[in-house]
């Protein structure tokens, strides 16, 4: 196998090289896995826009550790071991200007300062239990308090306080632990917060999902098909997580979905004038 001589990363000012001998390809494999672990958790269907601050602060925080450290995985540094001590020494510096790019990069492109609203609303991740300060903190940057009741939002937000040490331990996805903390709870204005917070997508991940899943549905084969069953068939793909075996079991029972799929409602078909 063939490796590259240069260590690439692409930045919106071109791209930028650095030395990579052979034998200290094993950087790319960390930091691959560093940046992709990142993208993973970003293009999750349970993200939430309270975690991405986190997420981007810790990776932030990650690189920086890294260069502080020179820290290159330990693989590379036992392979460094085997070069001359000043090719070890040029590599290295070329490894930690790859940290002060990315970093570099990393700030221009996120805001890490205080007037991101993301950083404002990272408090109701349910991580740790909020206080009202927090809540209202959020309120005001998402910019919703007129739609809201703010004495009553207080009475709500004291009426959950209870539940919220219990919630905070459970390891669950953030919406599930809001869905657990208003669940049985008259809390119009704290679920008004909760809705728009998380109607707020974290990246285009989902939108392009939708793109995909539409194309795969509505090809030259069946472009017959109703705009209606395209839409109907990815709300079910989108958001149903039965598998097979489960979804045929369930649809079995439902005559009214079968009398439905028999039909010939779901086709578009062009009248003759």
């Amino acid at each position: 196998m063939r490796f590259p001589a240069k260590l690439r990363i692409e930045t919106c000012e071109g791209e930028r090289a650095f030395d990579c001998p052979q034998k200290a390809t094993a950087f790319i494999d960390a930091m691959q896995k560093v940046f992709h672990d990142v993208v993973l958790m970003l293009e999750g269907e349970d993200v939430t826009i309270c975690e991405l601050y986190d997420i981007m602060l810790t990776l932030k925080t990650k690189l920086q550790q890294r260069e502080s450290d020179s820290f290159f995985g330990m693989e590379t540094s036992a392979l460094l071991r085997k070069f001359p001590d000043q090719k070890a020494a040029t590599i290295r510096q070329d490894f930690t200007n790859f940290y002060k790019t990315a970093l570099t990069y990393l700030e221009k492109w996120y805001d890490f300062t205080d007037d991101n609203y993301q950083k404002h609303v990272s408090s109701l991740a349910l991580r740790n239990r909020f206080k009202f300060s927090h809540l209202s903190d959020a309120v005001e940057v998402l910019q919703i308090g007129g739609k809201l009741d703010m004495d009553e939002l207080y009475e709500e937000y004291c009426a959950t306080l209870p539940r919220q040490q219990e919630i905070v331990e459970r390891r669950v996805p953030v919406l599930e632990k809001w869905s657990l903390l208003l669940k049985g709870t008259k809390t119009p204005n704290l679920t008004a917060v909760a809705s728009f917070l998380f109607g707020i997508p974290v990246t285009n991940a989902s939108v392009e999902r939708v793109f995909s899943l539409m194309g795969a549905a509505w090809t030259d084969q069946r472009n017959r098909c109703s705009v209606e069953l395209i839409k109907s068939e990815i709300q079910v793909k989108t958001n149903f997580e039965y598998t097979c075996k489960e979804f045929y079991s369930y649809a079995l029972k439902e005559k009214t979905l079968l009398e439905a799929a028999r039909s010939s409602k779901k086709y578009k078909v062009k009248q003759n004038t």
